[in-house]
């Protein structure tokens, strides 16, 4: 996954406690970069809307590209906090991450993910993801079981600096936690990334949520947007 972004934005802000996008105002086949609340340039990736039996979600469609990122333009800047989401996998081999605490400029970030290995077997993953889109494993842990179209609450939280105390929470328990002295990103934008390895598993994402403990985030409506993603 390469994360390269730089932002000039004039908004329109209507404050919020959290942000929320459940994807049910989406059209059946809608990029999910259509939306004002999401950034994505022509490259990498694609989530697109479906219909879960009257419940809109958003699926993967990779294309040649083995990665994705967006940028949540709905919670822009996040500081102490959490990301979560409900997460769903067909097939085994990639990885769904939350972003958190994004360099608007350079793109590197905090990432905390879920992905299937096989069968069953699972696993939670942090790591620092630098400018040129490089992971550094922080901490990687086992989770079971994880099956296959199963939805799963996925959060990511991150609080603190110096260190920054990093934790991968599944169904609400814990799996993955760690304190980052090294790189301790203070703040920055949060989203929505993934890759995968061999085949092309799907993963499915619902009800996408953000809260800020320090400040309310924003819905917000862009007026100028530049941004760069570098493969």
């Amino acid at each position: 996954m390469k994360t390269m972004l730089v932002f000039l934005i004039l908004p329109s802000i209507l404050m919020a406690a959290s942000f929320t996008d459940d994807f049910d105002g989406y059209s059946p086949g809608e990029d999910l970069g259509d939306s004002i609340y999401w950034l994505r340039l022509d490259t990498g990736g694609n989530l697109v809307a479906a219909d879960d039996g009257g419940n809109g979600i958003v699926e993967t469609v990779w294309g040649s590209r083995k990665y994705l990122a967006y940028a949540c333009l709905g919670g822009l800047v996040c500081s102490d906090g959490v990301i979560r989401s409900d997460i769903k996998f067909n097939g085994a081999g990639a990885i769904v991450g939350l972003l958190a605490r994004m360099n608007p400029v350079t793109g590197d970030c905090y990432i905390g993910g879920i992905y299937r290995l096989y069968g069953s077997i699972g696993a939670t993953v942090i790591a620092y993801v630098n400018a040129t889109g490089d992971f550094t494993i922080l901490t990687n842990d086992f989770f079971y079981p994880l099956n296959e179209d199963t939805w799963y609450d996925v959060a990511f939280e991150v609080t603190g600096s110096s260190p920054a105390i990093l934790k991968v929470s599944v169904n609400g328990t814990v799996n993955s936690n760690i304190q980052d002295n090294t790189y301790d990103l203070a703040i920055g934008a949060a989203g929505l990334g993934g890759n995968f390895e061999t085949a092309a598993p799907m993963f499915y994402l619902d009800n996408f949520c953000i809260t800020d403990y320090n400040q309310a985030t924003a819905n917000t409506t862009f007026g100028r947007i530049k941004s760069i993603f570098s493969e």
